[in-house]
């Protein structure tokens, strides 16, 4: 894997782990209706994956 393809997938992971857990926070906000009702446990754990595995390619 070149080093440019390496860096595009860092940053779309850590992007995506971001947005992941970023999400999960905002459940709390009564005001904010999501529109669905995923586990919010496991995209926190998968963020957090993502984000690892973002940092590590990096």
């Amino acid at each position: 894997m070149d080093k440019a393809t390496k860096t595009q997938f860092s940053m779309g992971l850590f992007v995506i782990g971001f947005a992941m857990i970023a999400v999960q926070d905002l459940k709390r906000l009564d005001s904010i209706n999501l529109g669905f009702s995923w586990p919010f446990a496991i995209m926190f754990y998968l963020g957090l994956i993502c984000m690892a595995i973002g940092y590590y390619l990096k």
